[in-house]
């Protein structure tokens, strides 16, 4: 009898150690939101813009190639470029403007 729940214990205590390891991930997303200072909520970015990607400071950057302390930004097909992070912004029209000072 004391085998018995000796195994069943064992058994117990090995179920609770596999379902403890199973990692919870974040799930699959195509695009990235972009990081910016502007008040104007930016396009997402798209998955063959998202090289070099990390966190700067706390927000989640991609820098595709664009070099140290620059961010990829991307508007609209037309209108894609590197400025410093968190400084570009998409205007009105659609294009990409990067400025120190934002509002």
């Amino acid at each position: 009898m004391k085998t018995l729940m000796g195994v069943a214990a064992l058994f117990i205590a090995m179920a609770a150690t596999c379902m403890a390891s199973e990692r919870v991930e974040r799930g699959y997303s195509p695009a990235v939101v972009q990081f910016s200072y502007s008040w104007v909520a930016m396009p997402l970015l798209p998955r063959r813009y998202q090289n070099h990607c990390g966190y700067y400071n706390g927000h989640f950057t991609c820098a595709d190639h664009c070099g140290a302390d620059y961010q990829i930004y991307y508007c609209s097909e037309s209108a894609t470029g590197c400025c410093h992070v968190g400084q570009g912004y998409c205007d009105a029209v659609g294009r990409l403007r990067c400025s120190p000072a934002l509002f």
